[in-house]
């Protein structure tokens, strides 16, 4: 993705959807978050979100912080547990049965 696609995904989806959440369930500020990309990071992009900083507040991700996201260390888990089984997976129905054997495990 570059910014242009971003840009247009923001201006064409996320605006309007902004705009729903303000206006029909008068949220005041809606909260948006992205991480510290390149092309999250463009004029372009930051011109964007300070132009619509009555609607939308934007609160920056650092760049690949998987601690901060919980469910990235998650995936990492289960990912490790699949691992584990010493069963390769045949096929993608194989891989998804293995997933959610495992996630059903999780606690």
């Amino acid at each position: 993705m570059n910014q242009h696609v971003y840009f247009n995904i923001l201006d064409d989806q996320m605006l309007l959807f902004s705009q729903h959440l303000h206006d029909e369930y008068a949220l005041v500020t809606n909260i948006f978050q992205d991480d510290n990309g390149t092309v999250h990071r463009a004029g372009r992009i930051c011109d964007w979100f300070d132009e619509h900083s009555h609607i939308l507040l934007h609160i920056n991700w650092p760049a690949k912080s998987p601690d901060l996201s919980p469910i990235e260390n998650l995936w990492d888990m289960l990912e490790q547990r699949v691992k584990r089984r010493n069963q390769h997976p045949r096929d993608l129905v194989d891989l998804r049965d293995q997933t959610l054997s495992e996630w059903l495990k999780l606690d």
